[in-house]
């Protein structure tokens, strides 16, 4: 975990880019913009989470974690959202266990200091409980796609919607990585990049891929990501 320095006064992330100028103020003496490295944890499973984390360019993905050590991706969280803001409005732990997916940076906020915030600023509530309505629309429309769509389609939609919430072209990934993150064996991950490859919807580059028909692969991809995708994204 590297500290930054902000280079300007934008923000990548989508929530944060959407609140207004005062609440951004208030915000700033607990913000703090740091790097994550890919595979990192930051947060395991009924963890009390300190900090409330706006990715800008990182993908952290968060995990159910079964009784035989199995995982499974239960959602993404990146530049449209805040990782374990529902532990953050309920006050509770954390109920999954949270990974870095692609290394990139983050905005990290103290979880006191939003709270007490939020307490003094009603319109700060109504800002972030669109990114909650987000979260849960996500949770639940995966917990749909695990079960009932084919895994060549859940590929599509993973890598589309990485890409989205990152804002990068080359996605550092393993078939391996692929793998874990949804839960399936390594030959079938290798299977289907390499019958995307041959179609020309993704491509490999130096350690990652690239997707390069975005078009087709939105295509091939299942209806989660017209559910989830840009498209249906407001903040």
């Amino acid at each position: 975990m590297t500290a930054l320095a902000p280079e300007s006064e934008t923000y990548a992330n989508k929530i944060l880019a959407a609140l207004p100028p005062h609440l951004i103020d208030e915000l700033k003496p607990a913000m703090r913009l740091i790097r994550l490295s890919k595979d990192q944890i930051v947060y395991m499973q009924d963890a009390r989470p300190e900090y409330v984390y706006f990715p800008e360019t990182a993908g952290i993905s968060e995990f159910s974690v079964l009784e035989d050590g199995h995982m499974m991706e239960t959602a993404l969280t990146g530049n449209d959202g805040a990782l374990d803001i529902m532990a953050w409005a309920s006050g509770a732990n954390v109920t999954h266990l949270s990974q870095v997916s692609q290394a990139g940076n983050v905005w990290r906020i103290e979880s006191d200091a939003l709270r007490a915030i939020a307490r003094r600023h009603p319109d700060m509530v109504l800002h972030l409980t669109k990114g909650i309505d987000r979260y849960i629309k996500q949770i639940s429309q995966r917990s749909i796609c695990n079960i009932y769509h084919p895994l060549k389609k859940r590929v599509c939609t993973w890598l589309l919607m990485l890409q989205d919430k990152c804002g990068r072209g080359n996605l550092r990934l393993t078939h391996e990585q692929i793998a874990r993150i949804l839960g399936v064996y390594r030959p079938s991950i290798t299977c289907i990049t390499l019958e995307l490859r041959r179609d020309g919807l993704i491509d490999y580059s130096r350690g990652g891929i690239l997707i390069s028909d975005r078009g087709r692969m939105a295509d091939s991809a299942c209806s989660c990501y017209a559910e989830l995708g840009p498209a249906a994204s407001t903040i």
